[in-house]
């Protein structure tokens, strides 16, 4: 009995000098954390007292088990209750490559438009962790529009169609540099060629560039080629939606000043599949963008400047003229080979057939759109309701430059080539949750369910139920445009169709961040970073 009462003692927890022992050791330990909580180190250096002080109390055999010492990876401000439980978007570059065709019939123009767009985002996670994502996505149009229609200052054309998006999300990076190199290397593969993404991405060209994919033997290099093949690496989500769409394009001219307006819309609804939880999110999404543009016809202002000024000038347009030759010459050299060269008499030709007409100004750009998305898990039960609201305002300043050409048999051709630089412009997005696993925001999410009322959802934010999250952002960056329009020289002056080609690359940095929390108003989101 006396070894076993040994063996007992040995494995027991040593206790020390007894109860009053211990009640010394927890006030020591206490005035400690006194100390540091009035020298404002936080609440990381506080809580990790605590867990010591219990681990204190529990080798006195006072409490059975100590919480866990708080994460430093971890923002306090996580465990508030009123924080969005969605991952906040802290920066995005987007980068965007768009044709249209334009193909005129008797009555009505065929009008087609594909769009490829790549983003590298880093989101925070309510926890603090930063997730890097990219983003693929196509969307294809197809529509009717009016030939071009007015008289005197005013004309313009309207349209409509459908159009279909279909995209992959890709996450599980290890840091921004991985992230990085996957969004270069998919972006020279997917829009690194204007001509091979028009005719992979074009409605009426993308059918045959898909029937040559599936060739045997070849098709996968095929695929390579044209820029269509996926990735090596598995998506982490992908979507597909689709709807109507439609817009208008006119010009207002006067006299030596031009107003070129375009808007246009899209109405779609979709759904996106998570591939690693099984969720699935169901959405209806309305969103549009208007331009409204003034421009200073720069050829004008040279023939009122004095001659020797106006032949200064007048050379420094041919210079241009130069300049935008051996650029043609050096992306058909890209694409046929080097044995490809214009010719100084063919150059002398076309600079006696084409008429160059530059011009400045300023354009301004609104986006806007709102998003209402239902979540369910891979079982089919909800999971949140979320409404986003996505605002964006644009300056930019513009260089236009409309070389005019005609042939002695009357043809006439014309390509408007130009280029936009960010001036200022500013993104806010507006992220609302409902959680179905909060009961009180599960009460609002049946009733809303039963009903259909969305108007019930917002009322429920505003009252404080649920959460509420905005970022607002600082864009930089710069699009260029080429189009191409021409008419034959008959009596019918037949219009051959019109070709566009533009190029976006714009960075969305976070300029601020804020929470709502009821009662209070909107504070900062430090999480969010």
């Amino acid at each position: 009995m006396r070894e076993e009462r040994d063996a007992r003692r040995e494995i027991r927890p040593d206790r020390g000098e007894g109860p009053v022992g211990y009640l010394a050791a927890l006030l020591l330990c206490g005035a400690v954390a006194a100390a540091f909580v009035l020298s404002g180190l936080g609440g990381q250096v506080v809580g990790n007292i605590g867990a010591a002080i219990c681990k204190v109390v529990r080798s006195g055999g006072l409490v059975e088990r100590c919480a866990p010492a708080p994460d430093p990876g971890r923002n306090p401000q996580a465990q508030d209750p009123d924080l969005p439980t969605t991952p906040c978007l802290a920066y995005s570059d987007t980068t965007y490559l768009e044709e249209t065709v334009t193909i005129p019939t008797k009555r009505i123009d065929v009008r087609t438009n594909s769009r490829g767009t790549l983003q590298l985002n880093r989101r925070v996670g309510p926890d603090g962790r930063v997730i890097w994502e990219v983003v693929d996505f196509t969307w294809g149009e197809g529509g009717i529009a009016t030939p071009e229609v007015g008289a005197g200052p005013i004309s313009g054309s309207v349209w409509g169609g459908l159009t279909v998006t279909n995209g992959k999300i890709y996450s599980g990076f290890r840091d921004e540099a991985e992230a990085r190199r996957f969004f270069d290397d998919l972006t020279e593969h997917r829009i690194g060629s204007e001509v091979k993404f028009t005719l992979r991405t074009n409605p009426l060209t993308g059918g045959f560039v898909w029937l040559g994919t599936k060739l045997p033997w070849v098709g996968d290099d095929f695929d390579r080629y044209m820029g269509g093949s996926e990735p090596d690496r598995p998506p982490s989500a992908e979507y597909l939606d689709g709807g109507v769409t439609g817009g208008f394009k006119a010009d207002i001219n006067l006299s030596r000043f031009k107003i070129p307006l375009k808007g246009r819309g899209w109405s779609v609804s979709g759904s996106q599949t998570d591939l690693q939880n099984g969720e699935v999110t169901t959405y209806y999404n309305d969103r549009g963008e208007f331009e409204a543009a003034v421009q200073l016809d720069v050829g004008d202002i040279v023939q009122r400047l004095p001659p020797a000024v106006r032949r200064r000038a007048q050379e420094g347009l041919e210079d241009g003229l130069d300049a935008v030759l051996n650029v043609i010459e050096t992306r058909l050299r890209g694409e046929y080979g080097n044995q490809f060269s214009l010719l100084p008499e063919h150059r002398a030709q076309m600079k006696s057939a084409i008429k160059l007409n530059p011009s400045i100004g300023f354009n301004y750009k609104h986006r806007g759109g709102t998003t209402w998305a239902i979540t369910e898990d891979a079982q089919g039960n909800i999971v949140r309701v979320s409404q986003t609201q996505n605002g964006q305002d644009i300056l930019y300043a513009r260089v236009d430059g409309k070389v005019d050409g005609s042939n002695p048999g009357g043809d006439r051709g014309q390509v408007t080539a130009g280029k936009q630089w960010i001036l200022f412009a500013q993104r806010t997005l507006t992220q609302k949750d409902l959680e179905y696993s909060r009961s009180e925001d599960r009460a609002v999410i049946d009733r809303f369910l039963r009903d259909g009322d969305t108007g019930a959802l917002e009322r429920a934010w505003e009252n404080g139920v649920g959460t509420m999250g905005r970022t607002t952002y600082d864009n930089t960056g710069d699009t260029m445009k080429l189009e191409g329009k021409g008419a034959s020289g008959n009596k019918s002056r037949k219009r051959w169709g019109i070709f566009e080609i533009g190029y976006e690359s714009e960075t969305h940095a976070l300029q601020s961040a804020h929470f709502y929390k009821p009662g209070v108003g909107w504070v900062p989101w430090s999480v969010c970073r």
